[in-house]
């Protein structure tokens, strides 16, 4: 498992070399990359590593001997030899101070996985927790939600993960389908994702396929059937439940099962807000971004009806000629990168989740540098995201202006969270990685 450790740019966050600590402790989130069933969830989704520097080590006379890690006595582990491990060496604060790191060896990383687990079954446990991880994040933008839908005759109120009622308006006639069995949630190799809603009047019961396709109001699936009598099933189609297919230059594409043609990229998770906008009021301005033509800027003056947006300012829009059609828009897949100058960031626990990004040009022109505005807008899936109250939202996270009327904007929304490269994140258990400094050259 172990082949390399990178220090998470540590030296973006804190100037080592102004610091003087007998010890450090910085918390260090690896995802653990080991495949399980059908490739499309992980047996584990997160290892939390706590590393301790020990600036102090070339006064203590720390020394490493046939690949263990040893420290003198007042170092406070004297452990850590016997276990063994391998040794890397690390640089820190711009490659001024070296230190030699041991990781944790195959011992070290069963025994947490036993006590985060439960003994013998801890991978099996994993690998559960792992599958239903990732079929709440396919689900999160649905959760508390109801919607509405008509076959013929009937009528269905469907609320997901909860329960769902077959009825017609003009009559009293109105039967369960069922209550949503959690533990019978079921993800398959395809990205497929199934909920059993099961005690329904004269025991029906329901199934609910959620399928790769499109999620736009006007392509996407979402039908029922009725086979055999009394056991119904409901189709629902979203890009969240694709096999994707990472292309070159880390384009992401999948292809439709619901038609067998369509293709789509990255931006199709995003489609359920075509035809919105969102927006929020910083001070003087308020912010607005409709997907997925442009970004505004303008000052609401006036109330109620009478509301006036003046001024206002285009910040960016599509390029003349991009596809703007469902399920065309490109953008690309990024890593955003922690900003030290931001307190959110520099609190914020390190995360290695991407991010849609698109580019708006062809602004307003801007007074001071004579130029168009022009705007980056990052679509993520929120860290919080298994305990957002409104998981359904887009929300606008941060709106920077970088340079002079360009702009930089972070919107938050769970639609991403369905695609694994989207995801954050998970915390675990701890292990120790002791990182001991090199002596310096005298």
């Amino acid at each position: 498992f172990w082949s390399r450790v990178e220090p998470c740019n540590t030296t973006t966050i804190i100037d080592f070399s102004a610091t003087r600590l007998a010890m450090l402790v910085l918390v260090v989130w690896l995802a653990m990359l080991r495949a399980a069933v059908g490739g499309n969830f992980f047996a584990s989704l997160h290892t939390n590593f706590v590393v301790n520097l020990d600036f102090e080590s070339d006064a203590a006379h720390t020394t490493v001997q046939q690949g263990t890690f040893a420290t003198a006595a007042n170092a406070g582990d004297s452990t850590d030899a016997e276990h063994g491990g391998d040794v890397h060496m690390m640089s820190f604060a711009g490659g001024d101070r070296k230190f030699r790191c041991r990781l944790p060896n195959k011992h070290e990383q069963s025994s947490a996985d036993d006590s985060s687990g439960g003994g013998g079954k801890a991978q099996l446990s994993e690998s559960a927790k792992a599958k239903a991880h990732f079929i709440r994040s396919k689900l999160a933008p649905l959760r508390g939600t109801c919607r509405k839908l008509q076959k013929e005759y009937w009528f269905y109120d469907i609320c997901f993960g909860r329960k769902v009622v077959q009825y017609h308006p003009q009559n009293d006639m109105r039967f369960s389908l069922g209550e949503h069995v959690k533990d019978a949630d079921d993800m398959f190799g395809n990205g497929t994702v199934m909920e059993s809603y099961a005690g329904g009047t004269d025991q029906r019961t329901l199934r609910i396929l959620y399928v790769c396709g499109s999620s736009e109001a006007n392509s996407r699936t979402f039908d029922v059937e009725e086979a055999p009598p009394l056991h119904y099933t409901i189709k629902i189609s979203g890009p969240a439940f694709c096999k994707w297919k990472e292309q070159e230059g880390g384009r992401l594409e999948a292809q439709s099962s619901t038609d067998g043609h369509t293709e789509l990229l990255a931006s199709s998770l995003l489609e359920e807000l075509r035809g919105s906008c969102i927006n929020v009021t910083q001070g003087w301005w308020t912010y607005e971004y409709c997907y997925p033509k442009q970004l505004m800027q303008y000052h609401l003056t006036g109330e109620g009806d009478s509301a006036t947006r003046d001024p206002q300012h285009l910040m960016g829009a599509l390029k003349p000629g991009s596809p703007e059609e469902p399920n065309t828009v490109e953008m690309a897949v990024v890593r955003p990168k922690a900003s030290i100058t931001n307190p959110r960031d520099r609190r914020a626990p390190p995360s290695n989740h991407a991010a849609l990004q698109q580019i708006l040009e062809g602004g307003a022109v801007c007074d001071e540098t004579g130029r168009a505005r022009r705007a980056t807008v990052k679509f993520q899936c929120p860290t919080n995201w298994l305990q957002d109250q409104r998981p359904a939202e887009a929300r606008f996270a941060s709106i920077d202006e970088i340079a002079l009327c360009e702009y930089e904007v972070l919107v938050y929304t769970t639609l991403v969270c369905g695609q694994r490269k989207f995801l954050p994140t998970l915390a675990a258990g701890k292990q120790t990685i002791q990182c001991a400094a090199v002596p310096k050259a005298s």
